[in-house]
C-alpha cells in the first residue's frame, strides 16, 4: 500500500500571474495520486515583529503554523529578487521558525524550487531559502535542484508549463521529495 502525503505548497511571490505561482499550481495538478499539495497564500501574514508574539502568535500566524504541522513536508517555489529571496518568503520562515511560541519548521522536510526569466533561474534565492530553513531546523532536501531559467519561454500566458523538460523536472522533483520524506520516516 502506498503512503499518502500531505504537502503544503507556498509561492514566494505575491503577484497573481507570477511564474512561481504557475509552477506551484502545475505541481499541484501533476502530483501523483498519493500526494496532495495544499497551497497557502502568504499575503495574509503580517510583517514579523517579536512584539506580536507576546501572549501567543496572531491568529493568522497560528493558522499558517497549523497548516505546516498538518503537513508531511513543505514545497516552496521561489522567485529571485536582486540575487536573493523575496521578503514575503523570509517573513513566512521567520514566523514559522520563531522559537518564541512554537517553531513548526523544526524537523519538517522541505524542498525548494523556483522560476525566473534570467539565465541562472533562482540559484541565489534558493540557497538563501535553504540556509534560512536549515537555521530554523528544517530538514532540507538538497538534490535534485530545479532551477527554472528563462521561465518566460517555458510558461505560457495562461500559466501552463509549455516546456516538456521543465514539466518532467518538476514532476521528478516532487517524486524525489516524497521518497525522501518517506526515507526520513516523517
Amino acid at each position: 500500500m502506498t503512503r499518502q502525503f500531505n504537502i503544503l505548497g507556498i509561492s514566494g511571490s505575491l503577484r497573481r500571474n507570477s511564474f512561481n505561482r504557475h509552477i506551484l499550481k502545475a505541481a499541484t495538478e501533476m502530483s501523483e495520486d498519493h500526494v496532495t499539495i495544499h497551497t497557502y497564500d502568504l499575503s495574509v501574514l503580517p510583517l514579523f515583529n517579536g512584539d506580536l508574539e507576546t501572549g501567543g502568535d496572531p491568529e493568522v500566524v497560528n493558522a499558517f503554523k497549523h497548516a505546516l504541522t498538518e503537513s508531511d513536508g513543505l514545497f516552496i517555489v521561489t522567485p529571485e529578487y536582486h540575487q536573493g529571496m523575496p521578503g514575503v518568503l523570509k517573513n513566512a520562515i521567520d514566523w514559522a521558525g520563531s522559537d518564541a511560541n512554537h517553531n513548526v519548521l523544526k524537523n519538517l522536510p522541505a524542498a525548494v524550487t523556483g522560476a525566473s526569466p534570467t539565465m541562472l533561474g533562482t540559484a541565489f534565492s534558493q540557497q538563501q531559502v535553504k540556509q534560512s530553513l536549515t537555521a530554523a531546523g528544517s530538514l532540507v532536501m538538497q538534490k535534485p535542484s530545479v532551477f527554472i531559467s528563462f521561465a518566460n519561454q517555458k510558461i505560457g500566458e495562461n500559466g501552463d508549463i509549455t516546456d516538456e523538460d521543465t514539466s518532467a523536472r518538476v514532476k521528478s522533483s516532487l517524486r524525489s521529495f516524497t521518497k525522501w520524506i518517506d526515507d526520513k520516516g516523517k
